[in-house]
């Protein structure tokens, strides 16, 4: 909100004529409700003047076409600026790049620095204040190049990478100097549970969602949704970008919520407690955990171990827990992390109560955070208002989501 406030003063004084946020995507929908907190008038101006764009989309460019964000803005914001902390990768040289045609440079960000690599702070405050020499980013925050930086402020081990640090006091004096700081705990009108936030997804298989939902099946996979529960599975399953045929061969199709669920650990620089429905669910995350060399644990029915959960607890290389609804909702306690993610929604209020309280238990010391990953214009938005509204997902509300969706569609 204070980041579009300043843009707004920027807009109306005709400082500037547009400015750029730059978030990760599962964020975005963030600043776009902050937007609609505006009086109307306001809410035009800032929506005539600013270009909102995720990380991965803001530097590619297709083919024999220019990229459409590379030019000069009045304004250039960076949401979860820690995202161009890698300062070789081709993201970061893009936006550090593009830093030096802005005329005002802004980076948010509760992780700055992860695991104390120091090193990680350089490329961000460099975006704030850069400018170009032997065709390389440099800082004028920092008086140069990286490398000065880190025979400045580094030790280096044998394979030339920084182990310890030097000159700290004086990098701390300088990064205060450039920043404004609120820690969590300070904030004390923030309630025990933060609210919900909401993280929407969209829907890859549209074509797919449409047949199942007006047609009760899916030709070319010969699928058939002989009761409104069977419908309402697929929907679901649908949701989260897979399905089940008549003979309970798996299916998997396009999804969004991994490259979704990805952004949001990389943005993490702790603990993280993830739920979902499905089996399906479950190994696709594990396999995405893997993929990002991530120790995890996986608490579900196929789980032998029922007490694995406290080797999360207390083994600080494990940073995730993958838990199925029916195995982890209550009796146990998670409270090494403040975060949930809801990889898909369940169908019970109670058990999503449950579910919270994991982490919501007496040894917590921090603020717990929820976030739910929703597919738009599908059945989890459905579930997500009976759940919010603290009552389960039943067969009645499964008829009143089919009758509208109808309605919205004609049929």
């Amino acid at each position: 909100m204070p980041s579009l406030v300043r843009v707004l003063e920027l807009l109306e004084s005709g400082e500037i004529k547009d400015a750029l946020v730059i978030a990760p995507k599962s964020t975005l929908g963030s600043w776009e409700r902050d937007i609609e907190l505006f009086t109307h008038e306001q809410q035009k101006t800032l929506r005539n003047g600013i270009t909102l764009i995720n990380y991965d989309k803001v530097w590619r460019r297709s083919k024999n076409k220019p990229n459409p964000y590379d030019k000069p803005w009045g304004c250039i914001i960076l949401d979860e600026a820690h995202f161009i902390k890698n300062r070789t990768s081709k993201r970061s040289e893009f936006i550090l790049r593009l830093g030096t045609k802005s005329k005002y440079r802004y980076i948010l960000t509760g992780t700055p620095i992860g695991n104390g690599q120091l090193e990680n702070i350089w490329s961000q405050f460099c975006f704030l204040d850069p400018y170009i020499e032997r065709n390389k980013p440099y800082s004028r925050i920092f008086g140069g190049s990286y490398y000065s930086f880190q025979k400045r402020y580094c030790i280096l081990n044998r394979y030339y990478q920084p182990s310890a640090y030097i000159n700290v006091n004086e990098l701390q004096d300088i990064i205060s100097e450039h920043s404004y700081r609120v820690l969590k705990e300070d904030c004390l009108d923030l309630p025990d549970k933060l609210p919900d936030e909401i993280v929407k997804v969209e829907l890859k298989e549209k074509k797919l969602y449409k047949e199942i939902s007006e047609d009760s099946a899916i030709l070319e996979h010969e699928i058939l949704a002989e009761n409104p529960l069977s419908r309402m599975l697929k929907m679901r399953q649908l949701a989260s970008g897979f399905i089940t045929d008549n003979d309970s061969n798996l299916i998997q199709l396009k999804t969004e919520k991994l490259a979704v669920l990805e952004e949001l650990i990389e943005s993490m620089d702790k603990k993280v407690v993830i739920f979902a429905e499905f089996k399906h669910s479950i190994a696709s995350i594990a396999e995405l955990l893997k993929k990002m060399k991530l120790k995890f644990v996986t608490l579900d029915g196929n789980q032998k171990d029922k007490k694995i959960w406290r080797k999360f607890q207390s083994d600080e290389s494990i940073k995730v827990i993958v838990c199925q609804y029916q195995s982890a909702s209550a009796g146990i306690d998670l409270f090494a992390s403040d975060t949930i993610i809801y990889y898909e929604p369940t169908l019970r209020s109670n058990t999503l109560e449950q579910s919270r309280d994991r982490i919501h238990r007496s040894g917590q010391k921090s603020k717990c955070s929820y976030l739910h990953l929703i597919t738009k214009g599908t059945i989890e938005v459905a579930i997500y208002r009976a759940l919010s509204n603290y009552g389960d997902f039943s067969e009645r509300l499964f008829s009143e989501y089919m009758s509208e969706y109808k309605k919205s569609y004609g049929r």
